[in-house]
């Protein structure tokens, strides 16, 4: 992992810690989000295996250290040998424990614990917020599509409107959270995610060139006959009801389907159906797209619109109603000058943590967790688990089997949790803390520090 795609104070601390004697004490930090914005009932943990494989090559390379020996600030304090060898000798061996990628979760609840030296367990900092709040951001958003869709098929169509590397890990994170693919061809390669496309409406516009409006049926003809196999063709170039006409007369028996992009979307599915059926083209797919949000496909599926298939690109990956997760790393426990572990905890009005090691237990009859002390044994099963031992990821970071797991969470939670609706004020998550923990946190609270 390249070290200096990270954050500036991390590498003040660094130093800092390094300077002050701290850099080997035993730390822990977790990684958790504060709240959830109105529009969300839970969240879909996601990118934490792909955040993890990156921690065994945690390094600061020859180069990186010439360029950081070179800084104003820096430079300086490389002056101190404590300082050097804490910035050339640094590697992560620390321990992390997580909760497995597809698991629903809730705010104020680890989703990461990481343990270790105090400089290793900072400097990762940044990159496991900044690719744990991407993922699990659009993979949140993604599940309350799906929930919108009621068994219909979901693709993701958003690489164009993101950047694009952030692009092929949006793709993984909707398929996680039950999209049935991506556009995207890389997060196919990549990460295993069926792809999928159809045609762009300039390849019309490139046979009207010559016939006009009339050239759309042989673009269609031309299309399915490129692929010798079903073809899916997007028809509402010029008139949407008129290009299923061409569509069904130009591509015939291969049509697979046809894609609506714009206009009038439950008029045009109705439109197409009929169509389509009269040409006893029954299996042949109607694909709506154009701007979709789970509150508009909601709509479309309660007005009883034939579409078998939902294009989603911006709402998926923007995630516009909510733009930013907010998840924070927060120092929950520390070793003292005696060699002790100390529980920590920071105080601020609105933006506190909480001190001590954490575990969360789920119990699903009821569905519910329980935030209790790493070091309890209460009811139900724990959500984190080892994943990173100090050398090697221990994790599957499959998409498939982060799907799965999503999939089975959310064939466990009751209607209100499924809603999309946003909630109520005042209306809470299933998430408790258990007594011991309470008491860890009130002593820490009124004392500064309590010992573990």
């Amino acid at each position: 992992m390249h070290a200096l795609l990270t954050d500036r104070y991390q590498l003040t601390m660094l130093a800092a810690y390094a300077r002050a004697g701290l850099a080997q004490r035993r730390a822990v930090f977790e990684l958790f989000v504060r709240r959830l914005p109105a529009s969300r009932r839970y969240l879909v943990a996601c990118g934490i295996g792909r955040a993890v494989a990156l921690l065994g090559d945690l390094r600061f390379e020859h180069a990186d250290l010439a360029w950081l020996a070179e800084d104003r600030v820096l430079g300086p304090a490389f002056a101190d040998p404590r300082v050097a060898e804490a910035f050339r000798a640094l590697r992560f061996r620390g321990k992390v424990w997580a909760v497995r990628e597809g698991r629903v979760c809730f705010p104020g609840e680890p989703l990461v614990r990481v343990e270790g030296t105090l400089v290793e367990a900072q400097l990762v900092e940044t990159l496991l917020l900044s690719i744990v709040n991407h993922d699990t951001r659009v993979a949140s958003k993604c599940a309350r599509i799906v929930e919108a869709a009621a068994g219909r098929d979901c693709f993701e169509f958003g690489t164009r409107r993101t950047h694009e590397h952030a692009a092929v890990d949006a793709a993984r994170a909707a398929y996680v959270a039950g999209f049935s693919g991506t556009s995207n061809e890389e997060a196919a390669r990549r990460h295993g995610v069926p792809v999928t496309g159809t045609m762009a409406h300039a390849f019309v516009l490139a046979h009207a060139a010559d016939a006009g409006e009339d050239g759309e049926e042989q673009a269609f003809a031309d299309f399915a006959r490129t692929f010798a196999g079903p073809s899916v063709c997007l028809v509402d170039t010029f008139e949407t009801s008129r290009g299923v006409e061409r569509a069904i007369a130009g591509a015939g028996p291969l049509l697979a389907g046809v894609r609506i992009d714009s206009g009038d979307l439950l008029a045009g599915a109705r439109d197409a159906r009929k169509k389509l059926d009269a040409a006893g083209l029954a299996r042949a797919r109607v694909v709506l797209s154009d701007d979709l949000d789970e509150y508009k496909i909601a709509a479309l599926v309660a007005d009883g619109a034939p579409v078998d298939t939902f294009g989603v690109g911006t709402m998926a990956v923007s995630t516009p109603d909510a733009p930013s997760l907010g998840a924070v790393y927060k120092l929950v426990a520390m070793e003292d000058a005696q060699g002790a572990l100390v529980a920590v905890q920071k105080r601020a009005g609105g933006k506190g943590s909480s001190a001590g090691v954490k575990q969360v237990f789920r119990t699903t009859d009821p569905f519910a967790d329980v935030v209790g002390r790493a070091d309890e044994v209460l009811p139900g099963s724990p959500l984190l688990e080892l994943v990173f031992d100090g050398e090697r990821a221990t994790i599957d970071p499959s998409a498939a089997a982060a799907r799965a797991r999503f999939l089975a969470d959310r064939a466990q939670l009751g209607a209100a949790l499924r809603s999309i609706a946003p909630r109520a004020d005042g209306e809470g998550f299933p998430v408790t803390i258990s007594p011991a923990l309470a008491a860890i946190q009130e002593t820490c609270t009124r004392e500064g520090r309590v010992a573990l």
